[in-house]
């Protein structure tokens, strides 16, 4: 649903939605397995987390893979005899819990004032998975992105409503590009390990 969203807002029709929706169904029943065994070669940590596991035990890998840390996590949590969640991870998940109920109930039972209180509305929803996420660089670059983004619609709110949409999937798909790229890179021994600099890397 997400994808049809975008491409409302991005003005297509939904005849070519649906179309768009089939032929990336029946390439990436291709694609994907090829993708799969290109980044598992050149990141073995995919398979085998135990192999990258830092000194707490913790999941770490050149390519984080948020939903298979994650997952991974609820299968250890659920399987041990003894919970490895402390105390305080369960009172914050509550806590949490508890406070998205009352901004939903908030939100539905303020309606005048939601004009006014909007601006400062938090979006739970970006709040939990921000907590699902291993690394840093994703919550920098939304970060990143809603500043340039934010500055943009102040300066040149005409060009924000008709490009910004497609600039922000046009990103996304060359950060995605990249990334194979680089995988492809890594597996026949051409990365950043053996070659370049890290100099102005964090």
């Amino acid at each position: 649903m997400g994808d049809f969203r975008v491409g409302f807002l991005l003005g297509t029709s939904p005849r070519l939605q649906y179309a768009a929706q089939m032929i990336g169904t029946l390439v990436a029943a291709l694609v994907a397995p090829t993708m799969f065994l290109i980044f598992a070669s050149a990141y073995p940590c995919i398979l085998s987390a135990e192999d990258t596991a830092g000194d707490g035990g913790d999941y770490q890998c050149e390519f984080p893979a948020p939903s298979v840390a994650a997952w991974r996590a609820i299968v250890l949590a659920v399987t041990r005899p003894e919970s490895p969640i402390p105390r305080s991870s369960w009172v914050f998940s509550i806590a949490m819990a508890v406070l998205a109920s009352v901004m939903v109930l908030v939100k539905n039972l303020f309606n005048s004032t939601w004009n006014r209180i909007q601006p400062y509305y938090p979006n739970m929803m970006i709040m939990a998975m921000a907590f699902t996420l291993p690394s840093t660089q994703y919550g920098t670059a939304m970060f990143i992105g809603a500043v340039i983004a934010s500055v943009w619609k102040r300066k040149w709110p005409d060009g924000f409503e008709k490009y910004a949409y497609a600039v922000a999937a046009g990103a996304m798909a060359g950060e995605g590009i990249g990334g194979v790229i680089n995988a492809i890179l890594s597996g026949i021994g051409l990365d950043g390990g053996n070659f370049g600099t890290t100099v102005g890397t964090p």
